[in-house]
């Protein structure tokens, strides 16, 4: 069990970019929940299933099975408060 497994397409939030990676010939894309929604049947998958079944964009490869990481687009700020 991984994060992965507890975590599933429809909990991510629009703003989020999900990078994938091929784990046959190391391609990177990056794709949008959304993207990945209007493609699975259902809403209810997890994201260990669309890392195991998500298809590389690369022309030839097509290989089946990616390394998937959530790239949040959201500006971080550091801690404000201090020691007096």
């Amino acid at each position: 069990m991984s994060w992965l497994d507890d975590m599933h397409l429809r909990d991510l939030d629009d703003s989020q970019v999900i990078e994938a990676t091929c784990m046959k010939c190391l391609h990177t894309w990056l794709q949008s929940p959304v993207q990945l929604l209007l493609k699975v049947d259902h809403r209810d998958v997890s994201l260990a299933e669309v890392a195991r079944e998500l298809k590389c964009r690369r022309p030839h490869c097509g290989h089946s099975g990616a390394r998937i990481a959530l790239v949040s687009n959201t500006d971080t700020s550091g801690f404000v408060g201090g020691m007096p």
